[in-house]
């Protein structure tokens, strides 16, 4: 390169025509060697399936599905699986996949080069999985092979073995949930039964005495303080009953003289007419009271039923002095022989059965009295249990509580895992239908039409921009080579000096055969190149790798 000489496009133009084979002959290399290294890469052909994931078609509501993983995550462990080093030494084996690479590497490595370059596996949007069903999931899995028939076999293949492979995993999970919840389910049945015998013993040892009975015996303590005030109200009654019918007893057994004993106030157990007055004095004779209360039965028998307090009283008061009546016919003496005195007048015989009778009465209401002394100090005993039981609830309230609160934890826990475990055995059914979440094939694989790699064309492109790229480069360094000066101003503007004058170029005979002996080769070169590259793009069929 002359100094101070400046780039232009006309330096450039003749640039390139005196040194235009630089050029040429690169750009040309550069796209024999594109369509060379286009020759060595074998088209791949990419046959691919459409995987769509069939929702479950029971609603959710009815049945929750044991598997809840999105498609994206659950992808990752089923490519393990159909991408496994096993199932893919099947596949290879069976259609004879890379017998070269086989012949080469070991088969590990051919496995390697199949899952990392040859497979993809990748999740499609929802939108673009199906335009049937907008809301589905789904995904795509290809295989780039050298045989177009065979890539599409090995998709077909790959496909069933992902729908095989889900359909066995979520079956295996749906039973592999159902049986640990029945185990958990067993074992929560048996701490429950554990705690149900812990709170049973512990109500039989505080039978009485448990925080749930507080109101219970509380109303037990009323109505038996209701119950004793009457008890010693009627207890009271009899003793001044039996006090007043003593004193009278009394006086007309040590008055024997007086006339007719005064009336007394009846008994409970004689004879009443329906508006509750007496129907007899009280001087009349045991006949004449068991006429009356025969009447009076009579009458009760008309309005009442046989169970009616009124009636069996009755009918009591009748045996009663049926047997008094009986009684006085065995006493009395059948004639004066019989060696006994006859009563001297008739009110000394009303004075003998009334003091009978007040005897009687006398008798009976000692006998209610010791009766009803005994249920008041039952009574009273009661409630004196039933404050003790009242007393003790504080100190077993805890214990109590503490109990209660385990099993209802417990019975909730169990109730949950019973739900869960009825959930998860109508999962398991629904997975054994197939009536569950499902792969299905969208799109089935196609036999391809023409290679999806390599690209060609770009290859071809990027050998013809390397030539030309090469070619410049070489064309660069020539001119920054290249000092000779082949003008006035290439001499002026290198060493800046006024020119005198200039000598034309003198060519010798010798010149000129040197110029025809080198445009010779130069065409010989040429036509030979040609020749050669026709040869070997005829020979290599070049022109099948330009695109």
């Amino acid at each position: 390169m002359l100094p101070g000489q400046e780039l232009t496009v006309d330096l450039v133009l003749k640039l390139v025509r005196r040194h235009r084979w630089l050029l040429i002959v690169p750009s040309f290399l550069g796209v024999l060697g594109g369509l060379l290294y286009s020759r060595t890469q074998p088209s791949l052909y990419r046959s691919d399936a459409v995987i769509q994931v069939v929702p479950q078609r029971v609603p959710e509501n009815y049945v929750s599905p044991t598997v809840t993983e999105r498609v994206e995550d659950r992808l990752r462990g089923l490519s393990q699986q159909v991408l496994s080093r096993t199932q893919l030494e099947k596949l290879i084996t069976e259609f004879n996949l890379f017998p070269q690479e086989r012949q080469k590497y070991p088969l590990e490595d051919v496995i390697e080069l199949m899952q990392s370059k040859r497979i993809l596996i990748e999740p499609l949007a929802a939108a673009q999985s199906s335009r049937r069903d907008a809301q589905s999931e789904a995904f795509r899995v290809s295989f780039d092979y050298e045989d177009a028939a065979i890539a599409q076999k090995v998709v077909e293949r790959l496909a069933s073995f992902f729908i095989d492979t889900n359909a066995r995993e979520r079956g295996a999970q749906a039973d592999q949930t159902s049986q640990f919840l029945e185990s958990q389910l067993a074992e929560a049945r048996t701490r429950l039964l554990a705690q149900e015998k812990l709170l049973e013993n512990f109500r039989e040892r505080n039978s009485g005495r448990l925080p749930t009975q507080t109101q219970t015996n509380m109303q037990a303590i009323q109505n038996t303080q209701l119950a004793l005030q009457a008890m010693v109200e009627s207890l009271a009654r009899d003793r001044d009953r039996k006090m007043m019918l003593e004193r009278l007893y009394n006086d007309a057994a040590t008055d024997p003289a007086a006339g007719a004993p005064p009336s007394v106030p009846q008994s409970s157990g004689a004879p009443r007419a329906a508006d509750g007055t007496a129907t007899l004095p009280v001087t009349a004779s045991p006949q004449q009271r068991l006429e009356a209360a025969r009447t009076l039965l009579a009458q009760l028998q008309t309005r009442l039923s046989e169970k009616h307090p009124d009636v069996v009283r009755a009918k009591r008061l009748i045996e009663d002095l049926e047997k008094q009546v009986a009684a006085d016919e065995m006493q009395r003496p059948v004639s004066p022989e019989a060696g006994l005195e006859v009563p001297a007048t008739q009110e000394e015989a009303r004075r003998r059965d009334k003091l009978r009778e007040m005897r009687a009465e006398i008798e009976s209401l000692d006998r209610q009295i010791a009766f009803k002394e005994s249920e008041e100090r039952r009574m009273r005993g009661d409630i004196t249990a039933y404050q003790a039981r009242l007393e003790a609830v504080p100190g077993i309230e805890s214990e109590w509580v503490a109990l209660t609160r385990d099993y209802d934890t417990l019975a909730e826990k169990y109730k949950e895992l019973l739900a869960k475990s009825e959930n998860s055995k109508m999962a398991a059914s629904l997975e054994q239908r197939q009536i569950g979440e499902q792969f299905r094939i969208l799109d089935p694989p196609r036999v391809p039409l023409k290679p999806q790699s390599p690209n060609r064309t770009r290859i071809n492109a990027i050998g013809t921009v390397a030539g030309l790229g090469l070619g410049l480069l070489l064309l660069g360094l020539a001119y920054y080579r290249d000092s000779t000066m082949r003008s006035e101003s290439d001499l002026l503007s290198a060493i800046e000096l006024p020119v005198l004058a200039l000598l034309p170029l003198v060519t010798t005979e010798a010149d000129l055969r040197r110029q025809r002996s080198r445009r010779r080769f130069v065409v010989a070169a040429v036509i030979a190149v040609l020749v050669g590259t026709s040869a070997l793009a005829w020979f290599l069929q070049l022109w099948k790798f330009v695109v």
